[in-house]
């Protein structure tokens, strides 16, 4: 049967790994953010196999859902048909009664309907033709009892295993932003964000250089171009646009927008560019760069050799 084959496919979720051990509670106290981190991994890990636990199932349950509908398209009719049978076996009974068989008319009547028909084969009077109208009837009765305690169990199943599943995900999701606050933390301890102050004052002469140390300690914004928060080439952009240049808001562009030159040749206000030209930040002498990196920092002065660089360019 169709609906057996799918409820055993339901009770599949029983082989759902001992994640219980994964969805224990985390225990960081004066953890390091690498180790809150080992954790995160795990929970991220034993999420993965939740959803993909909840996405079988859902495929699974396509085929139940086909099933409830196509029950539920045939109630109607099955419906209509039980009513009729009913309808048929009381005149059968009524013609019991009107033969003058009381007594055995209320024993027929009465009892388990499932062995019914057995019951009122013992109605002397019945025909033959009467006998198989009423196993007819009694049998498009049963088959709409049937095809009811399917759709009750199917839609039951459904529920249950979908519950089941979506509360585990939302166990390990919640341990999970619990993980990452205090990874926020610990990181945030671990390394304290510079402030302008930590890096003292310019005191060369490039009016590039000095634009982009009076942005030192302002936060990563995606697509900022200042005044307060800024992207890599938005930082770069506005340092030689204090000094009359006007660059592409790109690191990309900026690279065509700009003459190449060597590492000799670097000069306070040149560019470097990293990662695919997907990263530029400005040369300030002594291998150093100043640059807006990413939301998890700010602007700040940095090592030049941090990442792959490509090049460098002069505006």
């Amino acid at each position: 049967m169709r609906t057996r084959r799918i409820a055993a496919a339901f009770a599949a979720v029983a082989l759902l790994p001992a994640t219980a051990a994964a969805l224990t509670a985390s225990q960081a106290s004066a953890q390091t953010s690498d180790e809150i981190q080992a954790e995160l991994d795990e929970r991220h890990e034993a999420l993965e196999v939740i959803i993909e636990e909840y996405n079988l199932k859902n495929e699974e349950l396509e085929d139940a859902n086909e099933l409830i509908a196509e029950i539920q398209l045939q109630l109607p009719e099955l419906e209509a048909a039980a009513l009729e049978a009913n309808e048929r076996m009381g005149d059968i009974a009524a013609t019991a009664y009107t033969g003058g068989n009381m007594t055995m008319v209320n024993s027929v009547l009465s009892g388990d309907p499932s062995d019914f028909a057995d019951r009122l084969m013992y109605l002397s009077n019945l025909t033959d033709a009467e006998n198989l109208l009423l196993q007819d009837s009694l049998a498009q009765v049963a088959e709409l009892e049937t095809r009811m305690a399917e759709l009750e169990a199917l839609k039951a199943s459904a529920d249950e295993i979908l519950g089941e599943i979506e509360a585990k995900q939302e166990t390990i999701e919640d341990e999970i932003a619990a993980l990452e606050e205090e990874f926020d933390e610990a990181y945030a301890e671990e390394n304290p964000q510079p402030t302008r102050e930590d890096w003292g004052d310019y005191s060369g002469s490039s009016t590039v250089v000095q634009f982009a140390y009076d942005q030192l300690g302002d936060p990563y914004q995606w697509g900022g171009s200042g005044p307060d928060s800024w992207d890599c080439s938005g930082l770069t952009q506005a340092a030689w646009a204090a000094a009359g240049v006007s660059l592409s808001h790109n690191a990309a562009s900026q690279w065509n927008e700009t003459a190449r030159i060597s590492r000799d040749e670097l000069k306070e206000g040149d560019l470097v560019f990293y990662h695919g030209l997907s990263h530029v930040g400005i040369y300030i002498g002594n291998d150093q760069i100043i640059h807006a990196p990413n939301s998890t920092t700010v602007v700040k002065i940095a090592d030049m050799y941090y990442g792959s660089i490509d090049g460098y360019g002069r505006p």
